[in-house]
């Protein structure tokens, strides 16, 4: 949530970084996946839930990095300083991977099969509810708080939050670890899962389209309010705050629905609001007379179309493979996914950095990627048309 999410694109700005650094901070979480693969080798000796809490807990030491530099309070900040803090969102994406390789295989271990789209739409929504509560007192914090004492108090909130979340993660019940998989065999397993034909080939086809095409909007949209529209920190996390509870209000509304109808009319409902969301914005670019109030409705509208879409993800992933192949179809799938949807905000970052080293984007390019964006969600539109329905 503050680690990985707004709150570190406003971090990143007060040290002066690079449209590109933010890119590249904000795709760690993605482009480290592939460590989940590695790491499903040792679920079989760790086993699902000590996997999880150790990476979980270690990830946390991580944050030690932006607090210290928020104590410092650098005036201004130093060039290695960005560089240091990027390295830092680095290190604790390679640790949250380490542990989330257990998570949904844990999940799906632990939870009749009846009731999973009904329990993550509940977890996206309560998640959801605890990330509004989380970035209104960032908000309060900000508006409260010069911007470095502001900040280490953020941080400070994290590594709170991460140790509530090791304590809830210690209640969890246990499940049988899964079956040794050798280090060796998974190239074969992974080159096979894609390229045998089936709903595991096709559906990460149109995942990767989305999640290229989606994955950038949220850190530049804040980047943007920042760095073009001279918008506070605090308003900013009040409109993310807006985001998630458009995914409190997303989620909560299909938990009764999301085990009956097809799981295609979710993946659609989603990127029909993600092509809105993408043309508001190319709007607001390209100088459209916009009201203030709009923009916490786009933000809503564009969590609750992540909070559908999460949903119905986490539903259909378990049952891409069978269950004793589960661990590494999961971790192969979120890999692959991963790194290509960590490379977009990269790319996306090269394209729409202003010359020289100070921070900017090109507005004409950044019209282009909504474009783009817009385009490709109404084409998964009629792509999801086709997705196979799950065995029911």
């Amino acid at each position: 949530m503050i680690g990985l999410g707004t709150p570190m694109v406003l971090f990143a700005e007060a040290l002066g970084a690079s449209a590109l650094q933010v890119g590249l901070a904000s795709s760690f979480l993605y482009l480290v996946l592939p460590v989940q693969v590695l790491a499903t080798a040792s679920l079989a000796r760790l086993g699902y839930k000590r996997q999880m809490v150790m990476g979980w807990w270690i990830r946390a030491l991580f944050l030690l990095v932006p607090l210290g530099l928020a104590l410092y309070a650098p005036q201004p900040p130093a060039s290695w300083m960005a560089d240091l803090f990027v390295g830092s969102v680095l290190g604790f994406c390679l640790l949250r991977a380490f542990g989330t390789a257990a998570h949904l295989p844990w999940m799906a271990a632990i939870l009749p099969v009846a009731v999973r789209g009904r329990f993550f739409a509940t977890d996206h929504a309560l998640t959801s509810g605890l990330g509004v509560g989380t970035l209104l007192l960032c908000a309060a914090l900000f508006a409260r708080f010069p911007g470095w004492t502001a900040f280490a108090l953020v941080y400070g909130l994290a590594l709170a939050g991460s140790v509530l979340a090791v304590a809830s993660l210690l209640r969890l019940p246990s499940a049988p670890p899964p079956a040794p998989v050798a280090l060796r065999s998974l190239p074969g397993q992974a080159l096979a899962l894609c390229s045998r034909p089936g709903l595991f080939r096709f559906y990460l086809g149109l995942t990767l389209l989305g999640w290229s095409a989606n994955a950038a909007l949220a850190p530049f949209v804040a980047y943007y309010l920042k760095v073009e529209a001279g918008v506070p920190e605090q308003r900013i996390l009040v409109y993310t705050a807006a985001q998630f509870a458009g995914q409190i209000a997303a989620s909560a509304s299909i938990r009764a629905a999301i085990d009956r109808v097809p799981l295609r009319r979710f993946f659609q409902l989603a990127s029909l609001a993600f092509v809105g969301v993408a043309l508001f914005w190319l709007a607001v670019v390209k100088g459209a007379p916009v009201h203030g109030f709009l923009l916490p409705v786009a933000y809503f509208v564009f969590g609750g179309a992540a909070g559908v879409g999460n949903a119905a993800h986490n539903t259909l992933l378990p049952e891409l493979s069978e269950a004793e192949q589960r661990p590494v179809s999961i971790a192969v799938f979120t890999s692959i996914l991963g790194v290509v949807a960590g490379l977009a905000p990269i790319a996306w970052g090269l394209v729409l950095k202003q010359p020289g080293p100070g921070p900017g984007l090109r507005l004409d390019r950044f019209a282009v990627y909504f474009a783009v964006a817009a385009a490709a969600n109404a084409l998964l539109v009629a792509l999801y048309q086709r997705l196979p329905e799950r065995g029911r």
